[in-house]
């Protein structure tokens, strides 16, 4: 891991929310086909300030350990998280 980094780098495959349909729209018209996304970021446990029973990320983070672009993904939704070793 990089001098000064403390949370492993990960990618996060996860469903979103989406909307389904643009107008009005038959029932049988609705999206069926999921929001796939995928987020990478530094991994925050719940142990560290992450939030519970979610997977925290987030972007930067300073010397004074403020952070910044923070996303909570609910554990519900994700689909497979990859941790990359800490040598990369």
């Amino acid at each position: 891991m990089a001098e000064g980094l403390t949370h492993p780098v990960v990618i996060v495959t996860w469903m979103d929310a989406h909307a389904a349909t643009e107008t009005w729209t038959p029932l049988d018209g609705i999206d069926q086909d999921p929001c796939i996304v995928n987020s990478c970021g530094f991994l925050l446990t719940a142990d560290e300030g992450g939030k519970p029973d979610h997977i925290t990320i987030y972007q930067s983070k300073t010397d004074s350990d403020d952070v910044d672009g923070v996303l909570c993904v609910p554990v519900a939704m994700v689909k497979t998280m990859k941790v990359f070793p800490k040598d990369t």
